[in-house]
């Protein structure tokens, strides 16, 4: 119970970044954006668990490079996406990764994928496209590039499945923010100068990106997909959507529509039948 209860926890701090990111890009570099929120949150984890990466071996610092390569074209290609597109309609397009997971698993684990968990992704996509349809309209470049999140995300959700039981997880996620954050520097710095001025609202989104929607929920996730299985990890974490929609309505005043609530009930069914044992 309490991994599952980790990734849904997760997928809230995640699904909560969309409009912290969306207000921050009109103010700030995405690229200096992702330099900033990363090495912030890698800094943190290295001064909490210094001792620990005094005994990192090695197979799980290659994990970690691994990783950490995988979740920065992740963020790279949503971020930037992002400034093209709007939040709802992003984060419907980054939840397509469950449309495709089953192929990615089966691509790397040489494992097929069972009927149900094929039919579960299915119904995901469904339970998604319900929630967050009403933001769907003429495609443009930020919807393309927002699709190569999908597949980042996916790579990700299996390696990390994989690599969650095998290493210390502490470690694993240190390693992967971290180098995360290195990568994102050396592509920041060929942009442009380090911004010279940051505003304390830009500074704060920053630091809520690093702590609560970075450290947060990887330690969440890699804890929660070193025990429950890949399929189930996937969509119980693309319950992000659901919350980011949830959030927008408490907050922002959005309206409950049928649809949303015929979503919801969707994407809970895919969790169930993601469970079901094939006969």
């Amino acid at each position: 119970m309490l991994p599952v209860l980790a990734l849904l926890l997760a997928a809230l701090t995640w699904g909560s970044a969309f409009c912290f990111i969306k207000q921050i890009l009109d103010h700030f570099s995405p690229y200096y954006l992702l330099a900033f929120r990363f090495s912030l949150a890698g800094i943190i984890l290295c001064l909490l668990f210094f001792k620990r990466l005094l005994h990192v071996k090695k197979e799980t610092l290659k994990h970690g490079i691994q990783l950490g390569t995988i979740l920065y074209f992740e963020f790279f290609f949503y971020t930037i996406g992002l400034q093209y597109t709007s939040a709802s309609k992003s984060a419907f397009i980054c939840a397509g990764y469950m449309i495709i997971l089953p192929l990615v698993y089966y691509i790397i684990v040489k494992k097929r994928p069972t009927r149900y968990e094929v039919l579960a992704s299915i119904v995901c996509m469904a339970g998604l496209t319900c929630i967050l349809c009403s933001d769907i309209s003429s495609l443009n470049i930020g919807d393309a590039i927002s699709c190569l999140t999908t597949v980042c995300y996916a790579i990700h959700i299996v390696y990390t499945g994989i690599y969650a039981r095998e290493d210390d997880p502490v470690l694993l996620n240190v390693l992967q923010i971290g180098f995360a954050g290195i990568l994102a520097w050396g592509f920041a710095l060929f942009t442009g100068p380090v911004p010279a001025q940051i505003s304390s609202d830009v500074l704060s989104g920053i630091v809520f990106l690093a702590v609560m929607c970075t450290i947060v929920p990887y330690f969440l996730s890699i804890y929660g997909q070193r025990y429950v299985k890949t399929s189930t990890s996937g969509i119980l974490l693309s319950f992000e959507s659901v919350f980011g929609a949830g959030l927008s309505i408490l907050i922002l005043g959005d309206p409950i529509t049928p649809m949303f609530i015929l979503g919801t009930i969707l994407v809970t069914g895919a969790a169930v039948l993601s469970e079901a044992r094939q006969s």
